[in-house]
């Protein structure tokens, strides 16, 4: 019986890829509480348990008797004899047992049940302690079901999930079950259920991995990425610097024909993407930040700042849609950068009054994002919106009518007065010709466009 036991063991051990060692604790707190269970007491016995010879045994300390009376703690003096030949009544004699034959049926239940729940634990710290060390890594997955917005993602060793929550997934992005999802690991918590893998799709962490998978030369340290930042489904900007005076940074990232970062916009789901070359001068840096925008000047203010001066034609391009690109480029350089015509510029140089000059000079070159409260909407709508993703007026003008009767509680109804009350107070047509002049490509890069 003892081999089948410890064949089971090994199997088990095997799978659930928990160690011998700790395997063997197991199966001695599970006897010990059946001994527990049956003779009320432990004080008298130990487990013993050699997984070289195959033997698993109760060793107690027993009283020699006549008669016995608790087999916990007494022995027959019969029994005692075939151990020690000269004991006698009187004496205290270790006393083997298998405890096979010595449990009843209530305190091999209370084994098994010790067995499996120590496994389970066991096993739950195992998954943890895996994927806690592979934080900051990429795996790969399936949808395996969708609740309130969250995906659960099947990441294997045995059918283990990821939590994939609404605000680390990019609103381009749309998955059915089956689908295979590419994600990061960003935070690996223990909860009394077992190990709590939350992942990501939006972090700019999520975008390096990304580079570093697609592109050699990042991946073996000639290209640095030196930062990322993304606001996801809609721009990401990423300034790379090369080791190398013979290779040229962006275009080792964008790769023949723009094959390396079109494998990387796939993923994204069209994703627009900057590549700039990272430098250390204020200024240079600013310029390329800029980008998709061709920048005239740049003059860096009595604060540090950065005042980029463009064409009128290049405005739209280096503000963005809703200030998007100049916000992301303020964030790539770690300093404020804004954004003025040339016009407006003269008329802040030209100008006599010194604080309309300050004025100018330092205010945001992009207004505020409009609250939704703006429009003529119910509260409750706005509620389910915000629950959605969608925070700004400028947000639901990028959003489609399939995107908003994809967030619960609203639907086809709901949406479309909800884009009637948005064209009373939005200019559509105004708004897709700075589209056209925006985003017209996917991947930018320096002054020039991947793929050309």
């Amino acid at each position: 019986m003892s081999v089948n036991f410890f064949e089971a063991l090994h199997q088990i051990a095997t799978e659930k890829k928990i160690s011998g060692d700790e395997l063997e604790q197991i199966v001695e707190a599970s006897m010990v509480s059946a001994y527990k269970k049956q003779f009320g007491a432990t004080d008298n016995m130990r487990v013993i348990f050699d997984r070289d010879t195959k033997v698993i045994a109760i060793a107690s300390l027993k009283l020699v008797v006549r008669k016995p009376r608790d087999a916990g703690e007494e022995v027959a003096l019969d029994v005692a004899r075939e151990v020690k030949p000269n004991v006698e009544i009187g004496d205290s004699i270790e006393i083997q047992d298998d405890p096979f034959k010595l449990f009843g049926r209530i305190a091999t239940q209370t084994a098994k049940q010790v067995i499996v729940q120590r496994i389970k634990e066991a096993e739950k710290n195992i998954i943890f302690e895996e994927f806690k060390a592979k934080e900051g890594e990429l795996l790969n997955g399936f949808m395996q079901r969708r609740s309130n917005n969250t995906i659960f993602v099947d990441i294997g060793h045995g059918g283990v999930e990821g939590i994939l929550p609404r605000r680390e997934q990019s609103p381009l992005e749309h998955y059915k079950e089956g689908d295979r999802i590419k994600a990061l690991v960003f935070k690996v918590d223990q909860k009394t259920k077992g190990p709590n893998i939350i992942l990501t799709r939006v972090q700019p962490k999520f975008v390096e991995e990304l580079f570093k998978m697609e592109i050699p030369e990042v991946y073996d340290g000639i290209v640095e990425i030196k930062a990322v930042v993304r606001e996801p489904g809609m721009r990401t900007k990423v300034a790379v610097s090369s080791y190398d005076r013979d290779i040229d940074a962006v275009g080792a990232c964008v790769g023949m024909k723009g094959s390396r970062i079109q494998a990387i916009v796939r993923e994204l789901e069209g994703e627009k993407i900057d590549i700039i070359e990272y430098s250390s001068e204020k200024r240079v840096l600013a310029e390329n930040a800029l980008t998709p925008a061709r920048v005239n000047e740049v003059y860096e203010t009595r604060d540090g700042d950065l005042l980029a001066v463009v064409t009128a034609d290049q405005y739209n391009l280096a503000v963005g849609r809703a200030g998007h690109n100049v916000r992301l480029a303020s964030r790539l350089c770690g300093f404020e950068v804004r954004v003025k015509t040339d016009e407006q510029y003269r008329e802040m140089v030209e100008s006599d009054d010194p604080l309309l000059m300050s004025n100018q000079l330092f205010s945001e070159p992009v207004d505020d994002e409009t609250s939704l409260t703006e429009l003529d909407l119910e509260p409750r709508t706005i509620e389910l919106l915000e629950k959605g993703g969608i925070f700004s007026v400028e947000e639901l003008v990028e959003s489609t009518i399939d995107d908003v009767m994809n967030i619960d509680g609203i639907g086809e109804k709901t949406a479309r007065r909800i884009f009637e009350i948005l064209a009373e107070v939005v200019d559509f047509d105004e708004e897709d010709e700075e589209d056209d002049e925006d985003e017209d490509e996917d991947v930018v890069v320096g002054e020039g466009e991947a793929g050309e």
